[in-house]
Parts: C-alpha cells; structure tokens; sequence
C-alpha cells in the first residue's frame, strides 16, 4: 500500500487532530464507589464504573441492550493497552475477554480505539485498532484496523479466528501520538483517526496518512494484503486528485 493511493483515496485533511478525551459518566444499576478530589462543572457528578483494568485505553458501549428479551443487561466494553478488549456487564467485569491481540505495547502503542458497527444487532461486527507486534522488534511497524464478530451464541466473547483486516497503516518509528480513535458517522462511514506519530510537520502534509482523520468503508482487506476499491468512498475530497496509483 502506497503513501499516494492512501492520500488520494481516504485521506480527509480537515485539521490536525489533537489528543480527545472522552468521558462517560454511567448511572447503572450496578455497585459504584464515589471517587473524590476531582473539581467538576456544576451539576456534574463523578463516580468510579468499572476497575481491575491494566492500561486502560479506550472504551464503547454496546448498542444494544443483551439480551433482547429478559433482564436488561447494559455491557461495556473496554480496550486495554496489551490487547485485551474486556466486557462489563452492567458493571461486573466479565472472566474472559471478548478478544485478545498480540499488541507492540511500547510507550504510546498497543490496542487503542474500538467501536461497534451501526448494525452489531444483526451483524455482531466490533472494531479495534492496534499496534502490530513484529516478532524481530527492531523492525518496522504500523497499526491495524481489524474487524471481529461476536460469537452469537455468548456475545462477550469473539468468535475464533474472525479477525478480518480493514485497513493497515503505513509503518511508524516513533511510539507516541498514535491516534487510533475509531467512529462511525451518520452516513455510515469508518472515521479512523490517525496520530502524526510525532511529527508535527506530517499533519499539514497530503504526502502521508499521517495526523489525518479517513473516512472509508470498511470492506476486509484481499487476500494478497492489498485494499480494495470498494474501500475508498467515491464523495472523499481527494478521491480523483490521483494522477500515478502505486
């Protein structure tokens, strides 16, 4: 995959994409314990939802409530920096992770972003992002979006073997400011955010995917490794701009 077919494809320069913090406050019948210290905006209230995570990164709530019938049972599902994707039932962590990936999980890197398709009720599709590990650490590497199922049967838990690879990035040498953030939009669309991986100069640059937001479709990779057509939405602004595709 060329720096020129991503750029000319998926990449959506609107502005450099600064770190986002995201906060959820939860009210759930489930045990909570006050945590104290923290100076909030008026009508605002702080409570401690989940615990026993290692380098937690980031987080979604499923869409549904599970099951569809009986109890309602809220799951939260939590990404931790070694790979693990943990799941909370109405605030009990579950025993199992719902998957596990084989994460580079030096400084910045590792597993970072997910999400759930805007039809998980009917598909079971979950996205993630993360840092692929190389068995030979001194070379190169990039980060991945893949797409997992859950297993119908006991949707905490990802079917074997399920991974299917969306999109992978162009290599990394830096281990900071990774992005990874992943979203969908109202019109269906993949937002995936992409760090500058400290390079601040990459995020004004259409010669790198690099300190970008890309809005793509998100169709597994083929076979050989390389990225379908059908990934690219025709209506990105830079979609026709290709003169050479490497």
């Amino acid at each position: 995959m060329s720096i020129p077919y991503l750029r000319n494809h998926i990449v959506a320069p609107f502005i450099r994409l600064a770190p986002v913090a995201l906060s959820t406050c939860a009210l759930l019948l489930a045990p909570i314990r006050t945590i104290f210290g923290t100076t909030l905006p008026d009508g605002f209230g702080e409570i401690q939802y989940a615990h026993n995570l290692l380098s937690p990164t980031a987080m979604a709530f499923a869409p549904d409530p599970c099951p569809g019938s009986g109890p309602v049972v809220h799951r939260l599902f939590v990404c931790e920096q070694g790979g693990r994707v943990r799941v909370f039932r109405n605030g009990v962590l579950q025993p199992n992770a719902f998957l596990n990936v084989i994460a580079d999980t030096r400084t910045e890197r590792g597993l970072d972003g997910i999400c759930f398709d805007p039809n998980f009720a009917t598909n079971h599709y979950v996205y993630v992002c993360y840092t692929v590990k190389q068995a030979d650490p001194t070379l190169p590497t990039h980060n991945r979006v893949s797409r997992f199922t859950a297993n119908p049967a006991n949707p905490d838990v990802a079917l074997a073997g399920s991974e299917k690879r969306i999109l992978d990035l162009v290599n990394v040498d830096n281990f900071i400011h990774n992005g990874s953030a992943l979203h969908f939009g109202p019109d269906g669309k993949l937002y995936v955010s992409v760090g500058e991986n400290g390079h601040t100069l990459q995020a004004q640059s259409l010669n790198t995917v690099l300190g970008k937001l890309l809005r793509i479709n998100p169709v597994p990779e083929n076979a050989d490794g390389t990225i379908p057509e059908a990934t690219f939405p025709a209506d990105n602004p830079f979609y026709n701009t290709a003169t050479v595709r490497q």
